[in-house]
């Protein structure tokens, strides 16, 4: 990697339009070079500050001196209010990028780095070359040595090589992300970005086996750093994906970096120039086949696709692409893809599709212990519970439908089950409130059609229609699946081909369904669930919060907001447009 930018890069500055960005970025990208993370950062970083964190500040200088005439003429030029932003028919003007700024931060953190960072050393340098754990817990610590003491280190807009010079602050992924680019300058090719759904590390090494943590997690801000990721930590650990976590190359990194771009100015407005530049460079990489091993960036990518399709996928298509690469690559170990197809179908009001899917992540959750690292997946799975379910099913009127009611105690099997084995409990007064609600809203003749007929079981597995897409029902019983997913899930449908087709796909001969409870807690409540009585509200509560002594905090959200958050927000459809 050069230490100065390419001269081809110098001949595009200043940058005054999204067309002439775009086509610098492409142009980097169209060389047979790997991306360079570094100026992409800086560029990247630069670009979304000018977007958003200057109209921001101005904005607030303008509400704060409405009689200061100049001085609103002046940011009228530079950075419109946001309120400006919302008409259609302004022409907003775009900031001004300059090559100085971008060359000054470059050539700054690439003679830090080659003057910090003495490659000679043993205990930095493998015999091969290759980078040691060491080495990058060292640029860690100098990265992490030039940071503010004391900030907010999940606010937005701090994720970039930008952010750290400009105002000393990165967030969690940042860091990691600061570590892999300050290694490329070093020109050690084997350390690369590892990302879960809520935090990120690094391998570097022969054979790019050693993982090392070089940033930190949560609220506490615990310094991981130094810390190996091996097994030990990693086993039944949601925050590092059970063991089967996104490893980027260059190419990925470049698109994790991509989907860590927000383009919000504020908790309403967005930057619509960030967000068109974002879902351009996103459709080409993904046309280029370098998202198809990263699940949670075609989540992103499709969501972008639902305001604007580029290309011939939609934003369905690329949802389902992000669920069999789950399930073909990871051991079916991420839940967000499977939350954010949810999202997805609630948006497009296909409210069964929604709790099918989001049924399907609580059992994917269930693989895991709850720790209290989980923080992110929690939230998640306490608004399907107790707002995106019970929303679905008033404006689905799907309390006639059995397979839908199937689905919603599949969900809360799956979270009881995550309970179970961990050291921290989740279920409280408010999950076994929308529990009761959920299920309050499906007649006694749903829930009777479940009760247990010895005469009609089959080796006490759950019987039940294979027609669905979503999920792998089990071709055979527990006892015989090869399936990881299969045996986790233990749902089996009778009479079922070789090809996975259904014998029973006719109403009429549709076998009346059995329900296999796996947790301890939805097995007590089974009878409750299957009885034709009125639900018992009190025993509901007791038995679904047995042991259970969480604080809850309720989320703040918008109206209308389902999308799947990584250190971002973006817009969501109104479901009642």
């Amino acid at each position: 990697m050069k230490d100065i930018i390419g001269k081809s890069e110098q001949s595009h500055f200043p940058i005054c339009s999204c067309e002439a960005f775009i086509k610098l970025v492409e142009e980097h990208l169209d060389k047979n070079e790997v991306p360079n993370l570094t100026f992409l950062s800086i560029l990247f970083g630069y670009l979304e500050h000018e977007l958003t964190v200057s109209r921001i500040i101005l904005s607030d200088h303008s509400s704060d001196s409405e009689t200061d005439k100049s001085f609103q003429n002046t940011t009228k030029q530079t950075a419109p209010d946001p309120e400006v932003l919302e008409n259609k028919n302004v022409e907003v003007p775009f900031p001004t990028l300059e090559l100085d700024v971008v060359q000054g931060l470059y050539e700054q953190f690439v003679l830090f780095m080659k003057a910090n960072v003495d490659k000679s050393l043993p205990e930095y340098t493998t015999e091969n070359g290759c980078a040691t754990s060491p080495l990058c817990k060292y640029i860690s610590d100098l990265m992490w040595n030039g940071l503010l003491r004391s900030y907010h280190k999940d606010k937005a807009h701090i994720q970039s090589l930008f952010s750290y010079f400009t105002g000393r602050q990165l967030d969690c992924f940042g860091l990691a992300f600061s570590v892999v680019a300050a290694c490329q300058v070093l020109k050690y090719d084997d350390v690369h970005l590892v990302v879960s759904g809520d935090h990120a590390w690094v391998v570097c090494g022969n054979e790019e086996k050693d993982m090392v943590e070089v940033t930190w997690h949560g609220k506490g801000n615990e310094d991981k750093r130094g810390l190996a990721v091996d097994s030990g930590c990693t086993y039944k650990n949601w925050i590092y994906y059970g063991g089967k976590p996104v490893i980027c190359d260059r190419w990925m990194e470049l698109v994790a970096m991509l989907i860590s771009v927000n383009p919000s100015i504020d908790s309403h407005t967005e930057s619509e120039e960030l967000q068109m530049i974002q879902h351009k460079l996103l459709h080409k990489l993904y046309q280029k086949g370098y998202m198809d091993r990263y699940p949670m960036a075609l989540g992103t990518f499709a969501e972008l696709q639902e305001g604007q399709q580029l290309g011939d996928d939609s934003a369905e298509v690329i949802h389902m692409k992000a669920v069999q690469t789950v399930k073909e690559i990871y051991d079916d170990l991420h839940i967000f893809p499977y939350c954010s197809q949810g999202h997805f179908y609630m948006r497009q009001k296909r409210f069964k599709e929604a709790i099918a899917s989001w049924a399907k992540a609580a059992q994917v959750a269930s693989k895991y212990n709850y720790g209290k690292d989980d923080e992110e997946v929690y939230k998640e799975m306490i608004d399907i519970a107790n707002d995106l379910i019970p929303t679905s099913l008033r404006g689905g009127q799907l309390g006639e439908d059995k397979e839908c009611y199937f689905d919603v105690i599949r969900f809360y099997d799956g979270v009881c089950l995550w309970e179970e084995g961990s050291s921290t409990p989740i279920l409280h007064s408010w999950w076994a409130r929308y529990f009761t609600l959920s299920v309050s809203r499906f007649p006694s003749v749903v829930r009777e059609s479940y009760a247990d007929d010895p005469e009609k079981q089959d080796d006490g597995n759950l019987l039940r229609r294979s027609s669905r897409s979503l999920g792998s029902p089990s071709i055979n019983s527990e006892a015989s699946s090869s399936s990881t997913c299969e045996k986790e899930d233990k749902f089996t449908s009778p009479k079922i081909s070789a090809t996975g087709e259904s014998s029973c796909k006719q109403p009429t001969n549709e076998p009346e369904t059995k329900l296999l409870l796996r947790s301890h807690k939805m097995k007590a409540l089974k009878d409750i669930l299957t009885s034709g009585k009125k639900i018992n509200t009190q025993a509901v509560g007791l038995l679904l919060t047995a042991q259970s002594q969480v604080q809850f905090v309720k989320r703040r959200s918008t109206v209308g907001d389902y999308s799947i958050e990584y250190k971002r927000s973006r817009k969501s459809k109104d479901l009642e447009s």
